[in-house]
């Protein structure tokens, strides 16, 4: 089974327009699509399947840069480092989401649309990736422009804030570095060297003893959560309760069910898949959770029947897969353990050779 990656996932969120064509000396007439609940369900449906066919243009493509650019810009000093050199394309890269969930997909992950809904009337849609024993969530909005439909902005979870305030604060503290790197960003600069090199204390400290002046950034909120995790693992979600007035609600119940899962806290899973099933739509990926919550406590029988469930209502991805072997073989059960294993060799062309080494392993 891959590692779970919980603490490589929240350090890893911190590191890391058309023109008109001319046909018979005429300009192409574009249909302007009605905003309905149909249409925004047929866009995300588009989105869906684009990224499931590693095209990750198919959401990078219908996000409203000259939105994204409007919002950011009220800020001044990111509205100014558009004239910098290297501002415009540093932007346009913030915006690349796509390849993330691409991405997913190509390391035996998922990727889904959720839920549709009207809020304040607004369209949102909710997407979600799964990788490695980590889920994010995306809630965008939808609106016209130009005649087509388009992204205007959206909350991701695993960042704790709207996607152009992520990209706000990229372009802020990429420009700071860049212009006066004595100023605030040399302490979030420090604290980034510091997790890095598994000083997590040390992080803790120096964030904290600036949070006026750096909580302006996202990678704030991110770095410190990242060592909180480090720090205290089993007082974790209380040290995250304790930010509570900080964070946005989603940002602390994804982190709490990622934790939960991962240290096998069934009951606690359960409560944080039960806040987040209204806000994100009732996923098939929070039962894989609940049963790998199940799994990590030694319930096997328990683990293996949420994943069988899980298996009739999507895609099977790799660790669905290989959980079910480690349900089978642990409850002994050899004869579901050989047709678990034959599907896998279906799906993922693996050798005998492979599949023998999986037969063979603890």
């Amino acid at each position: 089974m891959k590692k779970t990656l919980y603490f490589a996932f929240i350090l890893a969120i911190i590191l890391g327009a058309g023109c008109n064509r001319q046909k018979n000396n005429a300009k192409e007439h574009i249909e302007a699509v009605a905003l309905t609940e149909a249409s925004v369900a047929d866009f995300a449906k588009g989105i869906e399947q684009g990224i499931l066919n590693g095209r990750a243009d198919a959401i990078d493509k219908v996000i409203d840069k000259d939105n994204i650019r409007q919002l950011v810009s009220e800020n001044s000093i990111v509205y100014s480092g558009f004239d910098v050199e290297g501002g415009q394309a540093f932007f346009e890269r913030c915006l690349q989401v796509g390849q993330q969930m691409v991405a997913a997909v190509n390391n035996g992950g998922d990727f889904a649309f959720t839920r549709q809904y009207s809020d304040k009337g607004q369209h949102h849609i909710v997407f979600r990736t799964y990788d490695n024993y980590v889920v994010n969530f995306y809630d965008f909005t939808v609106d016209t422009s130009g005649g087509k439909l388009m992204i205007q902005d959206g909350f991701i979870f695993n960042a704790g804030c709207l996607l152009s305030k992520s990209v706000e604060g990229a372009m802020l503290y990429n420009l700071m570095l860049k212009t006066n790197p004595d100023s605030e960003v040399k302490w979030l600069l420090q604290a980034e060297e510091e997790t890095k090199n598994a000083q997590h204390t040390k992080a803790i400290a120096t964030l904290q003893s600036h949070q006026e002046a750096l909580q302006q950034y996202p990678a704030y909120h991110q770095l410190l959560i990242a060592n909180l995790h480090q720090t205290d693992r089993a007082h974790f979600a209380t040290r995250l309760d304790a930010l509570k007035d900080e964070i946005d609600e989603r940002h602390l119940l994804l982190h709490k069910l990622l934790y939960y899962t991962n240290e096998g806290k069934v009951t606690e899973t359960e409560e944080c898949i039960n806040a987040l099933i209204p806000i994100v739509g009732d996923d098939p990926i929070f039962l894989f959770l609940y049963g790998y919550a199940n799994l990590v406590a030694k319930d096997y029988d328990n683990a293996l029947q949420c994943f069988v469930t899980v298996d009739k209502s999507m895609p099977l991805i790799w660790d669905l897969w290989q959980n079910e072997l480690r349900c089978h073989k642990a409850l002994k059960d050899n004869e579901g353990f050989e047709q678990c294993l034959k599907r896998g060799k279906d799906a993922y062309g693996m050798s005998d050779k492979e599949l023998n080494e999986i037969r063979e392993r603890d």
